[in-house]
């Protein structure tokens, strides 16, 4: 996005964040998500959280989404990667850190539904379930360049509007049968790994306006550590909510998710 071969990316917060420190202009124009989306499997031998001390923790990159996953999972099991000495390995898109994880390459990493349910039918140990981590996550964020909005901004609403569409498509209950065959077809997953992975999005998902500053509110709570605060307060110059606004008070998503009898 930032050499202009694409106009719109996606990602999570984190690497938002990542790439504003690194000097490039971006621009979050809603996420569709803020909720954990991992569950925390581990290799077999590993049975307690503080089995992972000293071992290695693998995700998609260092940065990321998934990246943002394991630490909110460390820190929910109690563990600290410095002081516990865990080592965290970027070992590529989530199908790798699977199998990294199944033939021990690692010794645990945070996966989708999809992914994890499987691992956990071989008997890999599952530390947590995305359920269990009650922690808000800003994932799955549209991204886009300051630029691009100020010149070009219909491409970035109508991009909005087709990730609209596509959610009412997906949690249609009319289109449920494709959806999963779609899963199966494109993740090589079994029919009950599909059908989590179809579950997990339907509780994850907001697609009313400000959901990104809604996360971040959230983030903001009395409890919060100097960590997530440094992400709520990174975040917020980053945030551009003025497309999701309006598609929202003119009654564009409401008619949307009418449409697929979804409630938005």
């Amino acid at each position: 996005m930032s050499s202009g071969d694409i106009h719109v990316g996606t990602g999570g917060s984190s690497a938002a964040l990542a790439a504003a420190s690194a000097g490039h202009d971006v621009k979050i124009i809603d996420s569709f998500s803020t909720r954990n989306s991992y569950d925390f499997v581990a290799r077999t031998a590993i049975k307690r959280p503080e089995d992972l001390r000293g071992k290695k923790v693998g995700v998609t990159s260092i940065g990321g989404g998934s990246w943002m996953g394991a630490m909110l999972w460390l820190e929910q099991l109690g563990l600290e990667p410095q002081r516990d000495q865990i080592t965290m390995l970027a070992v590529g898109a989530q199908t790798i850190p699977s199998q990294a994880v199944e033939n021990e390459t690692v010794d645990a990493t945070p996966l989708d539904g999809v992914f994890s349910r499987r691992l956990g039918q071989k008997g890999l140990t599952v530390l947590g379930e995305y359920s269990d981590l009650k922690k808000p996550m800003i994932n799955q964020s549209a991204m886009v360049s300051s630029t691009l909005l100020q010149q070009r901004p219909e491409i970035a609403e109508n991009f909005l509007k087709a990730m609209i569409e596509n959610i009412a498509f997906s949690f249609d209950p009319k289109n449920k049968a494709i959806v999963i065959k779609t899963i199966m077809r494109r993740l090589k997953a079994d029919q009950n790994s599909a059908e989590e992975g179809y579950r997990g999005p339907a509780a994850r998902h907001r697609t009313k306006a400000l959901s990104v500053r809604r996360g971040i509110a959230q983030r903001a709570a009395p409890d919060e550590n100097a960590y997530a605060k440094s992400v709520r307060l990174g975040l917020e110059p980053l945030i551009e909510a003025g497309i999701m606004r309006k598609l929202d008070e003119s009654g564009f998503i409401d008619r949307v998710y009418a449409a697929h009898g979804v409630k938005p």
